[in-house]
């Protein structure tokens, strides 16, 4: 599979690995002010919108979860976020943040879901990054209230909230709620350790964002809660990944952290992560809760 995205990467050094999916990365001058925080709210013509539309269906193997196909809702677009698509970029950072297109490891997070977690109608659920919103919206069919972020409010309005009401129709409205803009403005309006499970997938592809987004795990989190970040080992030509995530917990000193599942891309069934368990105590005494990280298999 390919990617397209515009970066700005001055002086960008190339490097051979063999960790993890590669993804190399254009390069374009991109100067614009980050998206303000705004809440998105339902309005009939988001619950209408996908009667009329073919869907694509995850089926998982006890839960369907149906969703927009990005393509489909080109049309709709405006401003920045259609030159994006028509030039098929995929990113373009602090314009289009990638919602319109379904992400191979928002797959994978939903899969891991279904078969390894306990959600039910007490579980509050928040994906940050959310696109079309896989794993939220299987969270949302087990019962749980989610929350749903993205950068970008056309991607809430012409996907994610569509999609919510295609897969538990008129309950949207009482629970979930949808959030657009920037992570740094999501921090200064969102209320603190209110999250049972924290949910992001393929947002870590650039280390300029880690501080901003730890910054929202850190506020928004239960203590009792965890978070799952599923990613790629490295994103070739930007320099994130995993990897550097996870060292950039440890940097940060609030958060453990550990690895709860890999896929090797020459394998069907996932084999055991090497190093299976990556864990930073601090002083013997986590300070925060863990976070499991799922590294995504090369296509």
């Amino acid at each position: 599979m390919s990617f397209s995205f515009k970066f700005d990467i001055p002086d960008a050094q190339e490097e051979d690995t063999n960790e993890g999916e590669l993804i190399e990365l254009g390069s374009k001058q991109v100067n614009k002010p980050i998206a303000p925080y705004e809440e998105v709210l339902p309005v009939p013509e988001h619950e209408n919108l996908h009667e009329d539309v073919e869907k694509s269906v995850l089926d998982l193997m006890t839960i369907k979860v149906e969703f927009l196909v990005g393509s489909q809702m080109e049309s709709l677009l405006r401003g920045d976020i259609l030159e994006a698509a028509e030039e098929n970029l995929d990113i373009v950072p602090s314009v289009y943040e990638g919602g319109m297109k379904v992400w191979e490891c928002s797959i994978d997070l939903a899969e891991y879901m279904e078969n390894n977690l306990n959600i039910d109608d007490e579980t509050k659920v928040l994906e940050l990054g959310c696109g079309a919103g896989l794993p939220g919206l299987l969270a949302c069919l087990k019962g749980a209230s989610v929350d749903f972020q993205d950068y970008n409010k056309q991607v809430l309005e012409l996907i994610t909230i569509p999609n919510a009401f295609a897969n538990i129709g008129a309950r949207v409205k009482k629970r979930c709620q949808f959030f657009a803009g920037d992570w740094s403005a999501l921090e200064d309006n969102i209320a603190p350790s209110q999250y049972d499970v924290i949910l992001t997938s393929e947002t870590i592809y650039s280390t300029s964002s880690y501080k901003s987004l730890i910054a929202v795990l850190k506020k928004a989190v239960k203590r009792t809660g965890f978070i799952l970040v599923a990613a790629k080992t490295c994103y070739f030509g930007v320099g994130g990944g995993t990897r550097l995530f996870e060292d950039a917990l440890a940097e940060d000193g609030f958060f453990t952290s550990r690895v709860v599942f890999c896929i090797d891309p020459n394998k069907r069934r996932p084999p055991k992560c090497d190093p299976p368990v990556i864990s930073r105590p601090f002083g013997g005494v986590p300070i925060g809760p863990a976070i499991p990280q799922i590294p995504r298999r090369r296509q």
